[in-house]
C-alpha cells in the first residue's frame, strides 16, 4: 500500500471514530467482496460500506488489499476468516470455509442468516473436507469433547473410534464421535430391550438355537423386535423370520431394516435358512453402539444369526437387542407415487429427474420413505410451483377436522406478524373457515408440521381489511415450535381467515387441525333468514354449487364446495327452524 493511501486509511478510521466523515455510497455493486475483481466494492452491502468507509479506494477498485480487509473484518460471509470455523460454533452466520459454508446453508438456510450453532457444526463434519489428522497427537484435543479438529490426543481410543466413523479424523471430532468415545472406550454398558421384544428361550448356560450345530432357530412370528444373552464366551444365537407374505408385488424381494445394539463386539449375519447358503447382509457390530443395516433379501425363510466375537461377561442380563422392519420397497420408486414436495410414507416421488437428484443426497428417500427432510430437500434441489393458498386471496376453505397442507416454496403477502418477540415471517400460506360451531374455535397445528409455525386468525377481507383477533407463535404444550390459537368470541355464520406462517426458510408441510367446543350452529341452513329451510334455500344451495371461490353462505359443511353432502345437510332441517 503506497504512503499516500497508508495516511487516507488513517485519517477515514479517525473520521469514523469522531463521525466527520461519512462512507462512500457505491454500495453494494458487481463483484465478490473476498476477490479482487478491479470494480468499485463488491456484492455485500454491509462489508462493502464497512471497507469503504475504512479505506475508500475500495469503492474505485477492490483489490487484493481491500479483500485483506474483508477476509479480517466482514463477519458473516461465507469464506471470511472473520466469520469463524465451520467446525465451532459461534453466534454470528456462515463460517471461514466458502465451500463448506456454501454446502452446509444449502442444507439448513439458518446456518447463514441467523446464526452458526451446532446444528452447521454438525452438518460441517458431513459436508466439509479436511486435511485429517493424526490419533495421539497431545495437540489434537481431548476424546471426550467436541474438540473442533479431526482425531483426538489419546491414540488407542481415536483408532477405535475412526475405525468405525472415519469421517471423526478426516473431517472434525464432534459429537457423535464423543459419543462413539463414550460408548467405545469407557467400560461397557447395559442393554434395555424394548417393552414389546422376543426374549430367546436358550438357556443361559446352553447353547441350543443353532441350526447349524445340532439347534433349531428361534422362531419369530409377529414380533419386530427381540433380545437375548451370549454365553460368556463365544456363543451363536439364531432367529427364524418368514417375510413372505409381506412380498406385495411378488418380485421376491422386500428391504429389511434393522437397528442392533450389543454390550459386546459381535458379528451380524442374515441369510436364507439354509446352512449352506451365502450370507445376504453381514455387518460388524461395535459395542454399545446402535448399529443401523439396511438391505432388500429374498422373500423366503430368513435366518438372523448374532455372534459375539469377544468374551461376554456372564449371562445374568440381555446382552443384545435388536429390532427390525420389512417393507416392499425394492423396485426403483422414481417417476411413481405423489409429488416431491410433499411427504409420504412411501419411497420416491412423481418427478423421477427430482427423485434421483434427493436420493443422490439421501438414499433413504427411495428405500425407505420419502418422509419431510425428502420433500424439504425436493425443494431446495427441485424448486417448483408455490402452493395453491399461497396468497390470501387463494385462501382455501377448511372444515372442522384436519386438512393437510403444503408450506415450501410459499412467498409472503400478509402483515408484519403481531406475536412472537423480534420474529419475521419468511413465507405464509392462506385458509378460510366459515364458523359452523358456536363455542370456543380452536386453530392449530400442534404436533403435525414439520416446521417451526405461528399462527394468526382475522376477520375481514384480504388486504387492508383484516383485523387479528388472535395470533400464537410457540405454543408450550405443542412441539418444534408448533402453534394452537384459541378464539372465544366466533360468530357463526361468518368466514375467518387463517394464515400459517414460517418464520425460518425453508419451511415445510403439516396439517391445520380445526375444531370447536359447543353446539352446532342453529338452523344454518336457514340461508335466507326466514326462519324456515324451504324451497328458498333449496334454490340459493343451488345457485351457489360447486367451488367457492371466496365464502359460500351454501357450504354448510365448511369444505370449500357446496355439494352432495351439503344438500343432505339441508334437507335433514328441512322445516321450521
Amino acid at each position: 500500500m503506497s504512503p499516500t493511501r497508508v495516511i487516507l486509511v488513517i485519517a477515514f478510521g479517525l473520521s469514523l471514530l469522531t463521525g466527520s466523515l461519512a462512507a462512500q455510497t457505491t454500495c453494494p455493486s458487481d463483484g465478490d467482496c473476498l476477490e479482487a475483481h478491479g470494480g468499485p466494492g463488491c456484492s455485500n452491502q454491509d462489508c462493502c460500506e464497512t471497507i469503504c468507509a475504512l479505506d475508500p479506494f475500495c469503492c474505485e477498485s477492490w483489490d487484493a488489499t481491500c479483500v485483506a480487509y474483508a477476509d479480517a473484518g466482514c463477519i458473516g460471509i461465507c469464506g471470511a476468516s472473520a466469520s469463524g470455523s465451520c467446525l465451532s460454533s459461534h453466534p454470528n452466520p456462515s463460517c471461514d470455509d466458502a465451500a463448506c459454508c456454501e454446502a452446509v446453508c444449502l442444507l439448513d438456510p439458518f446456518c447463514c442468516t441467523g446464526s452458526w450453532d451446532s446444528g452447521c457444526v454438525f452438518l460441517a463434519g458431513f459436508s466439509c473436507t479436511s486435511s485429517g489428522g493424526e490419533c495421539g497427537d497431545p495437540q489434537a484435543g481431548d476424546c471426550f469433547e467436541s474438540n473442533g479438529s479431526p482425531a483426538c490426543a489419546d491414540e488407542t481410543c481415536c483408532n477405535a473410534v475412526c475405525d468405525l466413523e472415519p469421517r471423526c479424523c478426516d473431517v472434525n471430532w464432534d459429537e457423535i464421535c464423543v459419543a462413539i468415545a463414550e460408548a467405545a472406550c469407557q467400560g461397557g454398558c447395559e442393554v434395555e430391550p424394548e417393552s414389546n421384544a422376543f426374549i430367546e428361550s436358550e438357556d443361559c448356560e446352553t447353547s441350543s438355537n443353532d441350526p447349524c450345530d445340532g439347534g433349531t432357530a428361534e422362531q419369530l412370528v409377529d414380533a419386530t423386535s427381540f433380545a437375548g444373552s451370549f454365553l460368556e464366551g463365544r456363543d451363536d444365537d439364531v432367529f427364524e423370520f418368514d417375510p413372505t407374505p409381506l412380498d406385495l408385488d411378488g418380485d421376491g424381494l422386500v428391504r429389511i431394516r434393522l437397528l442392533a445394539i450389543t454390550e459386546v463386539t459381535a458379528d451380524l449375519v442374515i441369510g436364507r435358512a439354509d446352512c449352506a447358503a451365502e450370507p445376504v447382509i453381514a455387518a460388524s457390530l461395535p459395542r454399545c453402539l446402535d448399529e443401523l443395516v439396511e438391505a432388500c433379501i429374498p422373500a423366503a425363510p430368513i435366518w438372523i444369526r448374532l455372534t459375539a466375537t469377544e468374551s461376554a461377561p456372564p449371562c445374568d442380563s440381555i446382552s443384545y437387542s435388536v429390532s427390525f422392519e420389512v417393507r416392499d420397497t425394492c423396485d426403483d420408486p422414481c417417476g411413481t407415487g405423489g409429488p416431491c414436495l410433499e411427504p409420504r410414507p412411501e419411497p420416491g416421488c412423481d418427478d423421477a429427474i427430482c427423485c434421483s437428484l434427493v436420493c443422490e443426497l439421501d438414499p433413504g428417500c427411495c428405500t425407505w420413505e420419502w418422509d419431510s427432510d425428502c420433500a424439504v430437500l425436493a425443494a431446495s434441489e427441485c424448486g417448483g410451483p408455490p402452493p395453491v393458498n399461497d396468497d390470501c386471496e387463494q385462501a382455501v376453505a377448511v372444515p372442522l377436522g384436519a386438512t393437510p397442507f403444503r408450506q415450501l416454496l410459499a412467498t409472503l403477502d400478509g402483515p408484519a406478524i403481531t406475536c412472537g418477540s423480534n420474529r419475521n415471517a419468511s413465507a405464509d400460506v392462506w385458509f378460510s373457515h366459515r364458523v359452523t360451531c358456536g363455542g370456543t374455535l380452536y386453530v392449530s397445528t400442534c404436533g403435525v408440521s414439520d416446521f417451526d409455525t405461528v399462527v394468526e386468525v382475522f376477520r375481514g377481507g384480504c388486504g387492508s381489511g383484516l383485523s387479528s383477533i388472535g395470533c400464537v407463535d410457540d405454543s408450550p404444550t405443542c412441539p418444534g415450535g408448533t402453534s394452537l390459537v384459541q378464539i372465544d368470541d366466533a360468530v357463526c355464520g361468518e368466514t375467518l381467515l387463517i394464515r400459517v406462517m414460517s418464520v425460518e426458510p425453508p419451511g415445510g408441510n403439516g396439517t391445520i387441525i380445526i375444531d370447536c367446543l359447543g353446539a352446532i350452529c342453529p338452523c344454518r341452513e336457514d340461508l335466507d333468514g326466514s326462519g324456515r329451510v324451504d324451497g328458498a334455500d333449496l334454490g340459493r344451495l343451488f345457485i351457489e354449487w360447486g367451488p367457492c371461490d371466496t365464502a359460500c353462505d351454501a357450504d354448510l359443511d365448511g369444505d370449500g364446495r357446496v355439494a352432495g353432502s351439503d344438500l343432505g345437510l339441508l334437507f335433514a332441517a328441512w322445516g321450521d327452524c
